[in-house]
């Protein structure tokens, strides 16, 4: 026996797969997998020679942790960052061409070293001159996050009051606010950032289970239409 599925069905399944690929987008190496580094420690990496981050510290060094190293699996790919390279600083990404009234959502995974670390996350306008640190610079979000050094925490916009767009860049910030033992250098792992168009709600990418249920009901329902239509033609 077929199953019949109906036009409303299929449309409302289209929509869900629709949805779930749509989110975020904006942010470049938001799971820190470049510059790929060899070996299964750490290494420091100057900022410039990392693609789309960029970090407040002095001496423009991101560290890089390798999926495994003192016992910490990436949280996703095979490397993640500590926040706390050398000094204490923040990272960021500047996104623009996102119009005004669109809602944007984010993503992120964090973890601390030595035990709870704290970061905060910030999202700012920088207004019609789109140039950051002058007066018409517009906070949009701000939130701190903190989590122990036994397990990931994964943190999205989701309930929180919707980020919109003013139309102008944004700057997606994690600034390093405390970290356990108090040494500067230490604290704040991070990794699966993203940004972007969206809610928090949504993942990037579709669970696999939502997609091999759309693509089998849509199999079934074009089935079904086509049923119908050499039915309709008797």
């Amino acid at each position: 026996m077929k199953r019949i599925i109906s036009i409303g069905t299929l449309c409302a399944i289209a929509t869900l797969l629709s949805a779930s690929v749509s989110s975020y987008a904006q942010l470049v190496n938001g799971g820190f997998e470049n510059p790929h580094f060899s070996g299964t420690t750490y290494t420091l990496i100057s900022d410039s020679s990392v693609p789309g981050w960029h970090t407040t510290a002095a001496d423009h060094q991101m560290e890089f942790w390798s999926n495994g190293f003192q016992g910490v699996a990436a949280y996703e790919g095979t490397q993640f960052v500590e926040l706390n390279a050398n000094l204490v600083s923040s990272l960021y990404q500047d996104v623009a061409g996102i119009a005004a009234g669109q809602t944007v959502g984010f993503q992120f995974a964090h973890r601390g070293r030595s035990g709870v670390d704290t970061l905060r996350v910030n999202i700012i306008d920088a207004g019609v001159d789109n140039a950051f640190g002058t007066g018409d610079d517009t906070t949009l979000f701000s939130q701190l996050y903190a989590d122990g050094n036994t397990a990931w925490g994964f943190y999205t916009d989701a309930g929180n009051a919707p980020i919109v767009s003013l139309g102008n860049t944004m700057r997606f910030q994690y600034d390093s606010v405390s970290a356990a033992g108090g040494n500067q250098a230490i604290g704040n792992f991070l990794d699966a950032a993203n940004f972007g168009l969206g809610a928090g709600s949504q993942s990037s990418v579709p669970e696999p289970g939502v997609v091999a249920l759309g693509a089998g009901t849509l199999y079934l329902g074009g089935m079904a239409i086509r049923q119908k239509r050499r039915i309709s033609k008797k």
